[in-house]
């Protein structure tokens, strides 16, 4: 391993990163609208017909810069902290570790297996990987991913999150039609929630008492109390793939593929609000808090919607790379 290319950070240089990062997040919430705007954030999309990831300017929207990563990207995960992203290549069997500070792949992980969705616990200590064809979850420590913890979960694990306590992984098992509950300190099972059938992204509220399955071949999605784990489920569009939630826990958006479309949910009814259009085959979907906005990875048409999260109006359309999936938590906070 190339220590020169794996920058770990020191304790006093942890704090100042951390502080700087509270502080943008707490002028966020007290400053007004125009003046949050403001502020950088930026999309990572990976794109799995070319194998680059493409860096959206979020403020500009527009793409700032293209990456070549490995071959097949689709999972992604981005720790503002640590100034990394985490880029699941599920062709060449490996992970792409991009420093945010110059946009470069300085670490490439290999997997014995098929890496699709990924995670990072809130303490950045840990990537998870979920293994597609192996039917298993690898544990990566992020300062040390030689020796990753093993998990055999259900068939066709695919999306990820972890509870905002670093207490629980949830997985969707595709093929099981399950959600599978596990306590990270032990990376044991605890429990299995049936869902809908092929559940294949997972959206988690920032509180963590809301848990969103997205239920592919059913065309709903599960909306899961984790405390009680009872659970409602809701039909949106054909063949759904993604969801993400406002930070307010106001509104959910679920992609839908086969309609090309995104669903607005009213968490507080429950209930379908809008429809909108957006491009051609919709897969990832997150929601960027500065701006307030939602960006759409668009398989089919190889580019990204931007919707408005107040007015719900897609305000522009970026185009990307070939075959643009963004798989998970693809926003990134300047800290």
């Amino acid at each position: 391993m190339n220590t020169q290319a794996i920058k770990i950070f020191d304790f006093m240089a942890a704090r100042q990163i951390l502080f700087c990062y509270l502080l943008c997040c707490t002028l966020f919430l007290i400053m007004p609208p125009s003046q949050a705007r403001d502020m950088t954030s930026y999309a990572y999309i990976t794109n799995q017909g070319e194998d680059t990831v493409s860096v959206i300017d979020t403020a500009k929207n527009s793409v700032s810069l293209t990456i070549a990563v490995g071959k097949g990207p689709v999972g992604i995960a981005v720790s503002a902290i640590m100034q990394r992203v985490y880029i699941a290549n599920v062709e060449s069997q490996e992970i792409s570790v991009i420093n945010t500070q110059n946009n470069s792949v300085i670490q490439t992980i290999k997997i014995n297996g098929a890496p699709v969705g990924l995670a990072l616990s809130p303490d950045n200590s840990t990537l998870y990987v979920a293994d597609w064809f192996a039917n298993k979850v690898l544990a990566i420590n992020t300062q040390l991913p030689t020796s990753p913890r093993e998990l055999n979960v259900g068939d066709a694990p695919a999306g990820l999150a972890v509870s905002p306590n670093n207490k629980w992984l949830y997985i969707a098992n595709r093929d099981s039609d399950d959600v599978a509950i596990v306590d990270t300190a032990t990376l044991s099972i605890k429990k299995r929630i049936k869902v809908g059938s092929h559940p294949f992204g997972l959206a988690l509220s920032n509180s963590g008492k809301l848990l969103v399955s997205v239920n592919v071949r059913d065309d709903s999605i599960s909306l899961i109390n984790t405390k009680t784990y009872s659970q409602q489920k809701i039909k949106v569009g054909y063949h759904p793939y993604c969801a993400a939630i406002t930070a307010d826990e106001k509104w959910l958006f679920v992609s839908n593929t086969q309609d090309d479309s995104v669903s607005v949910i009213d968490l507080a009814s429950n209930k379908i609000i809008k429809t909108i259009a957006v491009g051609s085959t919709p897969e990832g979907i997150s929601v960027d808090p500065i701006n307030q906005r939602a960006y759409v990875a668009n398989w089919g048409s190889n580019s990204v919607s931007v919707i408005d999260v107040n007015s719900l109006q897609v305000l522009a359309t970026i185009k990307t790379g070939e075959k643009s999936r963004a798989f998970g938590q693809f926003i990134l906070l300047s800290p």
